[in-house]
Formats: C-alpha cells, structure tokens, sequence
C-alpha cells in the first residue's frame, strides 16, 4: 500500500481518547475514522470525518469547522433521499440498478457495514458476498464509490486493514485501487474544514 493512501473507516460510533486513536492507527492501520459523536471531533481534526445525519434539524450547528459528511440510512423508501446527502448507508439488500442510474453524476457514496456479516447465516453471508460484486459493479458503472466500513460500537468491533484486504480479495475487487478510488472520492467531498493559521 502506497504510503499516501489514507486507510479508511467511514463508520465508528463510540467515544474514545487520543490514546485510543493512537491505538486504533497503530494496531488496527487506520488513518482516517468517521466518528458521529461531537465531543470526540474536537481532538485530532486531521484523523477525524464527523458524520452528519442529513435529517437533523441542528444539522447547521454541528459542524464545528471540522471535516464533515452527511449521511442517511437507506431504509424502504427509496425515492426519499436527501439531495446533498455524501453517504448513503444500505441496510437491506435491494434492487440497486434504479437508485444508483437515478443518482448518476452525484458521486455517491455506498456504504455497507461489515458488522452486519455477523449477524447472518451462511447463506445469506454468500449472498451478501454475491450482492456486493453486483453492488461494486453499478457503482463503477454510475460513478460512485463502495465503502466498507466497520459500523464499530467499540474498540473490539473495528475492523483492521488486513481484514478489510480479505473481503475485497473476496470480492474480486483490487484493494490498491479500491483504497486509492476511496481517497480521491474522500478528497473530492473534504468541506467544512477550517484551521487556525497559527
């Protein structure tokens, strides 16, 4: 893996210290961690993506000058997605091709949690493999980017890079330009981060 390429989990939903994030970087090989609390944003903005909920109506004031994305959780309805939404995180397994040609030249983001594989059976964890070949497809074709995160509650529930290799490997799917097509589309949606020039 190249050294510039940033390793990615969009998905991380506990608080936790610097120490913790120093801990994660080093023995899980993360560099990037999308977090949804707002109290531990404030400690390392260059590690850090906040997640927004684009339904919220406090959705202004939580920014907090920090790198942000806004997220909505695909559920039923597919036709009720939000029109500036960054990450749209898929639950259930749906007919995609409609969506993904509807939201064509939006530069998507398709987020599927690796932490939903335990709670399957065998053969729906082969259909989920099957779905997301079909899935990763689609989102080449209508230029949008897959994301695997980890969907972690806590420390233990993070998924390391090695592990993350494996599912793509299994996949089908090269995790070089996987991660280098992840860091461009991150670079391309970086908003709302303001540094203080001292």
């Amino acid at each position: 893996m190249n050294k510039n390429r940033n390793v990615i989990d969009l998905s991380v939903d506990f608080s936790f210290t610097n120490e913790t994030i120093s801990f994660i970087k080093k023995f899980f090989s993360i560099d990037v961690m999308g977090i949804y609390d707002r109290s531990t944003a404030s400690m390392e903005k260059d590690s850090l993506v906040l997640r927004i909920q684009n339904n919220k109506p406090d959705i202004i004031t939580a920014k907090n000058n920090h790198f942000y994305l806004y997220y909505q959780d695909l559920q039923g309805d597919l036709d009720s997605t939000y029109g500036n939404t960054d990450i749209l995180t898929i639950n259930d397994f749906f007919n995609p091709k409609n969506l993904l040609t509807k939201l064509s030249g939006k530069n998507m983001g398709f987020e599927f949690l690796v932490s939903k594989l335990r709670y399957l059976d065998t053969s729906q964890v082969g259909r989920w493999f099957s779905y997301m070949k079909y899935f990763y497809g689609l989102c080449k074709r209508y230029g949008h980017q897959l994301i695997l995160s980890s969907g972690a509650k806590n420390a233990y529930e993070i998924i390391s890079l090695r592990m993350i290799n494996a599912i793509l490997d299994r996949l089908e799917v090269s995790s070089t330009e996987y991660w280098s097509d992840l860091n461009q589309w991150l670079s391309r949606k970086k908003r709302g981060m303001i540094y203080d020039p001292l």
